[in-house]
């Protein structure tokens, strides 16, 4: 598995697409495709999101998670957005751990971290 983070509008899809070779991906959603865009949404839908998302890597074992840094800026006000907030550091650091390779992209250029 390949995660790559980054911030909003960042240009993590293009850099799977042109670097890694995705052809196709699901928006949002653990779907079909070996690729989520978007996994911080998935996080948000789920109230318990990492049985779903073991479930998912099982399926997809050379799969690439793309996931929004969400833990920068302003803290919000909101408990469950803080909450949210955490839960997705918190699943990125675990899916870091067992990942093959982990990128940080940012304008569009990926650097390796893992």
């Amino acid at each position: 598995m390949v995660l790559i983070v980054g911030g909003m509008a960042q240009g993590k899809l293009a850099f799977a697409r042109r670097e890694l070779g995705v052809a196709s991906w699901s928006e949002g959603a653990l779907g079909a495709e070996d690729c989520v865009h978007g996994l911080h949404r998935v996080i948000r839908a789920m109230p318990e999101p990492r049985p779903a998302i073991a479930a998912w890597l099982a399926e997809h074992p050379a799969g690439v998670l793309i996931c929004d840094e969400v833990g920068c800026g302003v803290t919000p006000l909101d408990r469950a957005d803080r909450d949210w907030r955490e839960l997705v550091g918190r699943v990125c650091c675990e899916l870091a751990e067992q990942a093959e390779a982990v990128y940080r992209v940012r304008c569009g250029l990926g650097v390796r971290l893992k």
